[in-house]
């Protein structure tokens, strides 16, 4: 062991089979006895965590990516427009377009895993838009989870505010809170097309 670090096992605390990860991942799921796990720094331990796939019948996926599903209540406290209501991901958890709301509830899905910054605030609109759609299963690998919970809120806010301001110009002020929910993991299936690895919903390059 080098001064400043240390080796930590990546065997699963349910069974004890050796949990397979990409070098720099912090979420993990156990093929063995499917349980999923989130690498607890302080603690120096894997931590369970609750995770799903995204059922896709018909479709022969490659691999799964993980996201986090993070319930969330936002409270509106002041929104200054020229015109028109709210858009995009704040008029989906607020419910429509009136300015009048004063808050709403929902589960954002976050890329647990590094894509440019476009591609994932694309990717976190689209699936939270279609998360109560999506059927779920168990029994697949996860890989490539690099971003951990607090990583997961950043890019939410981030994704709320991106899609709000599709119109800069209209927007003169927003001032808003959330409180998030327990965090759960969800698989979400990819695949190779043109030579480029796309999400198997929406074909949003990553």
């Amino acid at each position: 062991m080098r001064a400043g670090y240390e080796l930590v096992p990546l065997d699963c605390p349910s069974c004890g089979a050796a949990v397979k990860a990409d070098g720099e991942d912090v979420v993990y799921y156990c093929t063995a006895c499917r349980n999923g796990y989130r690498f607890a720094a302080a603690e120096k331990s894997l931590v369970p965590m609750e995770v799903a796939f995204v059922a896709l019948p018909n479709v022969a996926v490659e691999l799964y990516r993980p996201f986090w599903l993070l319930p969330a209540t936002i409270t509106m406290h002041q929104r200054d427009a020229t015109g028109g209501g709210f858009r995009g991901l704040m008029s989906f958890f607020l419910g429509g377009d009136q300015q009048e709301s004063s808050g709403g509830r929902g589960t954002f899905a976050v890329p647990a895993f590094h894509a440019p910054l476009p591609a994932v605030t694309t990717l976190v609109r689209r699936y939270t838009e279609k998360l109560p759609e999506l059927g779920e299963k168990l029994g697949e690998r996860l890989l490539g989870g690099r971003y951990g919970v607090g990583d997961a809120k950043k890019l939410a806010h981030y994704a709320l505010i991106a899609s709000e301001v599709e119109r800069p110009d209209t927007l003169k002020q927003l001032r808003y809170e959330i409180e998030f929910g327990k965090p759960r993991l969800l698989g979400v299936p990819f695949v190779h097309r043109d030579a480029k690895l796309v999400d198997a919903i929406f074909d949003i390059e990553c």
